[in-house]
């Protein structure tokens, strides 16, 4: 992937500043290159743990709530930096976190960006900038509604696709003249089918080895 460098990357700004940012480490920074995609969720966690305390803080800053206790306290704009900085620190680890995944499990980098969008377009079909033209939501409840009963739906879609992988396998294997059947070992996917597969022809050959002895 291109990337900008030196004079390049400092002129650019917001979003694609640290978009490049995070591909640079991950294409030369030797901590980077270290760090799993599992220790970075745990930064993200507490990341989002700290955002979470400074919006509660500007919460209380906005209302007065806290102007009781006598002490005094940040002003709303400084906790309102605060509260920036820590959705800075959430923003560069989420994008951290999707660079490590894809260099671990070898994804496109526009894919987990791509399932997200059809995602939500999917479960909000009343929006007029890709709706199917027939839903509606007047409301918050409708919207709602809307929501879970797409995602219902696919859940109910992913087992029917699981179901449609399954299959019946007929084994009947010859060894020193003795016919030994395997019947209807159902299998989901391939993968562990041959496992299965596998699997029961070690125990039969295995086991027919030991009692011939």
């Amino acid at each position: 992937m291109n990337y900008a460098t030196g004079k390049e990357h400092t002129s650019l700004s917001g979003r694609k500043r640290l978009y490049n940012l995070v591909t640079c480490l991950g294409n030369s920074c030797p901590w980077t290159a270290t760090v799993k995609s599992t220790e970075m969720l745990v930064y993200l966690e507490s990341e989002v743990h700290e955002l979470q305390e400074e919006i509660i803080s500007m919460h209380s800053v906005r209302d007065g709530s806290d102007a009781s206790s006598g002490r005094k306290h940040p002003s709303y704009s400084d906790r309102k930096k605060a509260m920036i900085a820590e959705l800075g620190d959430v923003l560069f680890d989420v994008l951290m976190l999707e660079m490590m995944m894809r260099r671990e499990y070898e994804f496109g980098i526009d894919e987990a960006w791509q399932v997200a969008s059809e995602k939500v377009e999917r479960r909000t079909p009343y929006m007029q900038e890709w709706g199917n033209g027939i839903s509606v939501a007047k409301n918050t409840e409708e919207a709602e509604e809307i929501w879970q009963s797409v995602k219902r739906q696919e859940k109910a879609d992913r087992l029917t696709n699981v179901d449609s992988q399954v299959e019946t396998l007929d084994l009947s294997i010859v060894r020193n003249g003795n016919a030994i059947a395997l019947t209807h070992i159902k299998t989901h996917g391939n993968l562990l089918g041959s496992a299965i597969l596998g699997f029961a022809l070690g125990v039969l050959f295995c086991g027919g080895k030991q009692s011939s002895k």
